[in-house]
């Protein structure tokens, strides 16, 4: 290459280099705006997460569990709770303070204070916490939000103390809501929220806000991958399961779920083809537990075949309160928007007609 050509290619090098950078670093796009490094690009509102911590961090509050021991106290079990009113109530999860022969509380500023358990709801795994007034006249309660108003994607912000880091907060999304998860009783607790924000041991019990700071749940769960690295699944109670059970707490020791008594099954297209059954969607009632509420009401359950399969002439269970029910999430949320007690309306599928009957719910007997 001689040396007028060489010139000529290091120039339209040299040109094209600055181009890059100019177009890069320099040039308003077509909007007018800068580029800038996407790395200095927040995925969230710092200042709303900011304002948002500072405002509710103080009604949020450490719990821990002890046991009593020939005169001496033991930690068995630590999380997190927050204050719902100025009269010292604290709301929490129930699997914090189970088994629990004193309850302490720490609050934001570092007061220390005995607490007592005032109701349970281990169905929900909710728990009421009871602190003297007094201690509380300076505290803002928190904000409580409507949980049914949750959407995936919308900012999740999460406040607690995991593994006892006081007053921590982490940021996501709700990445999902109706989830069933199961409790300590066996049961679906039903329209659980799903959250991508890191959810450690000592969280359980705290709040999850939405962007106006404001309680849609109560951390609860966290379900890990097979391997257990660095992937997890975080879970909220709904905060309208809490706000309809508040004055039971209040009043009770234990809020017992509702029960209907029966082993019923899912319709899945083995069970449809298999038995001949008239639709898709539904449940098929196997059995009623001997002067239950099913039983009582005269639900028919189908009985079990030689082969221990569900034999033919169940009901089929298709509404509660006129509400299609179709899977074990949907089921246990209408019955649990009740109290044992209630008087609910099943519509059933029974010999390929639709009827309506009547049930009064009982108590779970699984406590």
């Amino acid at each position: 290459m001689d040396r007028e050509n060489r010139f000529l290619v290091i120039s339209i090098t040299v040109v094209s280099v600055l181009a890059i950078l100019f177009v890069t670093l320099v040039w308003p796009g077509p909007d007018g705006a800068l580029f800038s490094d996407s790395s200095s690009t927040s995925i969230f509102d710092e200042n709303l997460v900011e304002e948002v911590y500072y405002r509710v961090s103080p009604a949020v509050v450490e719990v821990y569990a002890d046991l009593e021991s020939n005169g001496t106290f033991t930690e068995i079990s630590a999380g997190s709770g927050f204050l719902i009113d100025r009269q010292g109530h604290i709301i929490t999860n129930d699997h914090v303070v189970r088994n629990a022969d004193r309850v302490r509380i720490s609050f934001f500023d570092g007061a220390d204070a005995v607490a007592v358990v005032l109701g349970r709801n281990p169905a929900n795994d909710i728990a009421m916490l009871k602190v003297e007034a007094a201690l509380v006249s300076d505290i803002e309660p928190v904000t409580m939000g409507d949980s049914s108003l949750v959407r995936p994607g919308q900012l999740a912000i999460i406040i607690g103390s995991p593994f006892g880091l006081k007053n921590s907060v982490a940021v996501g999304i709700s990445s999902g809501i109706n989830r069933g998860l199961h409790s300590d009783l066996g049961r679906f607790i039903p329209g659980m929220l799903q959250t991508d924000a890191l959810i450690s041991p000592g969280n359980s019990g705290g709040p999850m806000l939405n962007s106006a700071g404001q309680v849609v749940g109560i951390t609860t769960a966290i379900e890990f991958s097979s391997d257990q690295v660095n992937q997890r699944i975080g879970f909220a109670v709904p905060i309208n399961i809490v706000q309809k059970l508040i004055p039971h707490l209040k009043e009770q020791k234990v809020v017992r779920p509702p029960w209907l008594g029966i082993l019923s099954q899912s319709l899945k297209p083995l069970i449809v083809e298999r038995l001949g059954l008239p639709l898709e969607h539904g449940f098929y009632v196997v059995q009623t537990t001997p002067n239950g509420p099913a039983d009582v009401a005269g639900l028919i359950g189908s009985g079990f075949d030689d082969a221990g399969q569900p034999a033919s002439g169940g009901d089929i269970i298709i509404a509660i309160n006129d509400v299609p029910v179709s899977s074990g999430a949907e089921m246990t949320a209408q019955i649990n928007r009740n109290l044992p007690g209630d008087e609910i309306t099943l519509t059933v599928v029974r010999n390929g007609q639709e009827e309506r009957l009547t049930l009064v719910l009982g108590q779970w007997p699984g406590q």
